[in-house]
């Protein structure tokens, strides 16, 4: 069966659509990261473990 323009249009929006959720997923999980990274409460945690590790 042939693809017709419709089709392959209807295909290639489609995937965009698709490209862009992951996009956008890929983003939400970056400036997640970022956030935890920079926020006060990551910053404790991070200054505990590195203390406990010194101890032992």
């Amino acid at each position: 069966m042939e693809a017709t323009p419709v089709i392959a249009a209807s295909l290639f929006i489609g995937s965009s659509i698709f490209l862009y959720i992951v996009a956008f997923i890929i983003v939400l999980v970056f400036f997640g990261y970022l956030t935890y990274r920079v926020s006060p409460k990551g910053k404790a945690r991070r200054e505990e473990r590195r203390n406990r590790n010194k101890r032992h």
